[in-house]
């Protein structure tokens, strides 16, 4: 520590406040839970990404989607998540102590779908899988904070780019598709499409937010993951993850524009006039500029083949439009047999939307996009000093809004184990850190 830091955190706590020495054990213990907690957090990010050596590069090949390794870490995030609880038990009731009135209603549908579900055990196995891998996510960021959680995405990012760049290369005959995707790269993932998901989120989580200072290794280190996260980007032909990379990189710095107003008000009025407007027109912009990236990548412009998944969906929506068929009915490869005719195999509806309809119905499906479009609201209007914080704060909204979108064309992107389900987590909290909170209370 420089003396100059040192003069700052002498000079940091107000007059009159005495520091208390902390007792060595619970020094280790507040160790032990971060340990604990990161141990998690890497293990959760992983488990959705579902990354693994030799999956197949054809779907007909009949290797399992969910080996071994990964039914195993699902698993462990539940006693690591106890453990938790038992190191900190205050600060665990107090992620899970409030919701807001639209997860109850998500969750209330969740539970009713499961009750009328046309496979109880699959969708009740289902849901557990989404729980438990959004609590030590949530955890981490209540605990540390969107700074520190995004620096936790960030690491990871780069370990996964420099994984499958070099992955691609050693085992191109698992990490490049055959069959009707031949040529496609997919990397260690399961899919072409999920490894395009991940490279398009953990692209704007790499994204500085603060000005160039001193170039360091890690800079260095962080852009060249960046090009090799964009490479795989292209590697894939997903239209959708393109569309995704392009989006969110301008919306970073787009938001950036709304933060330089301190007023609340003034910003409340900007969100709402910005809302009005992508609400007619993003939808045509995002569709006309996927049509375009599919046809340059040599796809039809009906998103090859999703419409005519959709066309046959749509109609079974209003068969249960209140119970659904079930939580994650409709991820099942046989239900999709039994509702789907088509000439391909598909095996998801590919929007995440329709998906959700089908199988928590209408009424959950409408709650959960509320929440998320209201949270988006919020973060947008909060004006927040500190520069690292806010430029967290953009990210999380740049994150809602690209899985959104990408929602459009993607099955498995919200309320599900799957690729950004962890960041999706991350970006809707609005939990404070907890040291931020005890060090406001001594303020106070």
């Amino acid at each position: 520590m420089t003396i100059e830091n040192a003069a700052l955190a002498r000079h940091h706590y107000p007059a009159g406040y005495h520091r208390r020495s902390v007792p060595r054990w619970r020094v280790r213990r507040d160790v032990l839970a971060k340990l604990v907690l990161t141990i998690a957090f890497y293990a959760s990010l992983w488990r959705a990404t579902g990354m693994w050596y030799g999956l197949p590069a054809n779907f007909d090949d009949g290797a399992a989607v969910d080996p071994l390794p990964m039914k195993i870490l699902l698993y462990g995030l539940i006693p690591l998540s106890g453990l938790y609880f038992l190191l900190e038990q205050k600060q665990f009731l107090r992620v899970f102590s409030r919701f807001s009135p639209f997860i109850v209603v998500v969750g209330i549908s969740c539970l009713t779908s499961i009750v009328f579900s046309i496979d109880k055990t699959a969708s009740l196995k289902g849901l557990a899988a989404v729980i438990v891998l959004a609590i030590p996510p949530l955890l981490y960021r209540a605990r540390y904070g969107n700074v520190e959680a995004f620096k936790v995405l960030g690491r990871f990012a780069i370990a996964a780019a420099f994984i499958n760049v070099l992955y691609t290369a050693a085992f191109p005959q698992f990490a490049i598709m055959r069959g009707s995707y031949a040529g496609m790269v997919k990397g260690a993932f399961y899919h072409k499409n999920t490894l395009g998901q991940f490279c398009s989120v953990s692209f704007v989580c790499l994204l500085s937010t603060e000005k160039l200072g001193r170039l360091r290794y890690s800079t260095l280190i962080r852009w060249a993951a960046m090009l090799c996260l964009l490479a795989l980007i292209v590697a894939t032909k997903s239209s959708t993850a393109v569309v995704l990379t392009m989006f969110g990189s301008m919306m970073l710095y787009g938001i950036r524009v709304i933060h330089i107003y301190p007023n609340r008000l003034f910003r409340s009025f900007v969100v709402f006039l910005l809302f009005v407007i992508i609400g007619f027109g993003a939808s045509f912009v995002y569709l006309g500029v996927a049509s375009a990236v599919a046809e340059a990548f040599g796809k039809d412009i009906t998103f090859s083949g999703r419409t005519n998944i959709w066309e046959q969906l749509l109609p079974l929506i209003w068969d249960r439009p209140l119970t659904g068929y079930g939580f994650a009915m409709f991820r099942q490869p046989d239900v999709m047999e039994e509702y789907v005719k088509v000439t391909f195999d598909a095996r998801s509806t590919h929007n995440t939307y329709l998906e959700l309809a089908l199988n928590i119905g209408i009424p959950g499906v409408t709650a959960w996009t509320l929440f998320a479009l209201t949270r988006v609201f919020r973060k947008m209007t909060i004006v927040d000093p500190d520069p690292a914080e806010s430029g967290a704060r953009r990210k999380e909204i740049v994150i809602i809004i690209l899985i959104m979108l990408g929602a459009m064309t993607e099955a498995g992107m919200m309320l599900a184990p799957f690729i950004c389900w962890p960041h999706m987590v991350i970006a809707l909290s609005e939990l404070r850190p907890r040291l931020r909170t005890n060090r406001n209370q001594h303020q106070s």
